[in-house]
C-alpha cells in the first residue's frame, strides 16, 4: 500500500507526472501517470534510476523506457483485476448453488408434508370416489416434485459448467499475472512469490536453494543502435535460452528491463555456477540476424552474479547477494559469472 503525500508534495509530483507526458507525448493512462509520479516522488528507486538514465535522450528512448517499466513493474494490476473479478464470479455462482439447494431442500419438505397428508386421508376413506380423488392428488403432487427434481438437476449441471469455466478463466488469470508477456517467462510478481515459497521450503527441509542474477550486457546501447524492435526479439532469445537450460522446479524470470533471474532449488552454489556458465555460453554462441536482410548485425553476452541461500535469511537478502556478485562480474569486463564472496566470519563459522 502507498504511504500518502501530503496535499503539496501529491500536487507537485503529480504537475511533473502531467509535465512529462505532454513532454514526451505519453499515452495519458492511469499505468504511466503512476510510473511518472512513482518517478518524480523517487517512490520507487528502480523506475527514479531507470528513467533518469534516459531522461536527456531522445522522447522516443524516454517512451520506450516508460512502456518497459510500466509492463514490468505496473502489467500485473489487469491480471490481478481480472482474478479477483473472476473470484467474484466464482462466489456468486457458488453461492446461487447453495440457493438452489436450498430451495430443492424446501421443496423436499413440503412433499413430504403434503405425502403424510394424503397418508392421514387414506385412513378416513368412506368409499365412492375418495380413493380416485387421493390417487389424482398423489399423481399430482408427484408430477410436481419430479418436475422441481429435473429442474434443479438441469440447473445443477449448468452452475457446475459454468463454475468450471470460471475455474479455467481463473487460472489463466493467475498465469497471466505471474508471467512476463514479452518473454513468456515468470515476471517480478511471479519471481518474488516463487523466492518466498523456495526460501520457506528450503529452510523446511534444511535444502540448497541457490539465486542467479544476470543481465545482458550493454543492452541500452544495443537498443540505441539497432532499434526497440530487435531489442524485443533480444529479450524473447533470452527468455527462450533461460527457459530452454533449466529443467525440474527450477524458475527462469525477468526481473525488469535486461535483468534475469534464475531460482534454482535443491542446487548448491557450485551447481548454480556451472548452470549460469552454460547458459553464458550458450548465449554467447548466439548471433542476432536482422530478418529483412538475412545479416547478422551482433551478438550477445551476458554477466551473471551467484549467491547461495543461507538458512533463516530474508529472501531480499538473497537477491542483494547476487546483485552484488552480478555488479562485480560486470565491472570486471562482462560476459562472466561471478559468485558471491563469502565473508570470513561465514567460512569459520561453516
Amino acid at each position: 500500500m502507498y504511504e500518502l503525500d501530503n496535499p503539496q508534495d501529491a500536487r507537485r509530483y503529480s504537475e511533473t507526472a502531467m509535465q512529462l507526458i505532454e513532454s514526451y507525448d505519453i499515452h495519458a493512462t492511469p499505468d504511466y501517470f503512476r510510473l511518472l509520479y512513482d518517478y518524480a516522488s523517487e517512490r520507487d528507486p528502480v523506475v527514479a534510476k531507470k528513467l533518469r538514465d534516459v531522461s536527456d535522450e531522445t522522447p522516443e528512448v524516454f517512451r520506450r523506457a516508460a512502456e518497459d517499466l510500466v509492463t514490468s513493474h505496473y502489467g500485473v494490476d489487469r491480471s490481478v483485476r481480472l482474478v479477483t473479478e473472476t473470484g467474484d464470479a466464482m462466489q456468486d455462482q457458488i453461492r446461487e448453488v447453495v440457493r438452489q439447494v436450498n430451495d430443492a431442500g424446501d421443496d423436499v419438505h413440503d412433499f413430504g408434508d403434503a405425502l403424510d397428508g394424503l397418508a392421514d386421508n387414506l385412513g378416513n376413506l368412506d368409499g365412492g370416489g375418495t380413493m380416485k380423488t387421493l390417487v389424482s392428488q398423489m399423481i399430482m403432487v408427484t408430477r410436481r416434485m419430479r418436475a422441481k427434481s429435473d429442474q434443479l438437476e438441469q440447473d445443477l449441471k449448468q452452475s457446475a459448467n459454468e463454475i468450471r469455466n470460471l475455474q479455467d478463466r481463473l487460472e489463466e488469470s493467475r498465469r497471466e499475472a505471474l508471467t512476463d508477456l514479452l518473454t513468456g517467462i515468470t515476471n517480478r510478481a511471479g519471481f518474488d512469490r516463487a523466492l518466498r515459497r523456495q526460501t520457506e521450503w528450503a529452510t523446511e527441509e534444511g535444502s540448497h536453494l541457490s539465486l542467479v542474477m544476470c543481465d545482458i550486457d550493454h543492452f541500452k546501447n544495443f537498443n540505441d543502435t539497432y532499434g526497440h524492435q530487435l531489442g524485443d526479439q533480444v529479450l524473447k532469445l533470452v527468455g527462450g535460452v533461460l527457459h530452454g537450460s533449466l529443467k525440474g522446479r527450477d524458475v527462469p524470470c525477468r526481473y525488469g528491463g535486461e535483468e534475469f533471474a534464475l531460482i534454482l532449488p535443491e542446487t548448491p552454489v557450485d551447481g548454480a555456477q556451472k548452470v549460469a556458465d552454460n547458459i553464458r555460453n550458450t548465449i554467447a554462441a548466439k548471433r542476432i540476424v536482422r530478418k529483412s536482410t538475412g545479416e547478422t548485425i551482433s551478438r550477445v553476452t551476458m554477466s551473471f552474479g551467484v549467491a547461495e541461500y543461507r538458512l533463516g535469511e530474508a529472501p531480499a537478502a538473497l537477491v542483494g547477494r547476487a546483485d552484488a556478485a552480478l555488479y562485480r562480474a560486470k565491472s570486471e569486463g562482462r560476459n562472466r559469472v561471478c559468485r558471491e564472496e563469502t565473508p570470513a566470519a561465514v567460512i569459520a563459522a561453516e
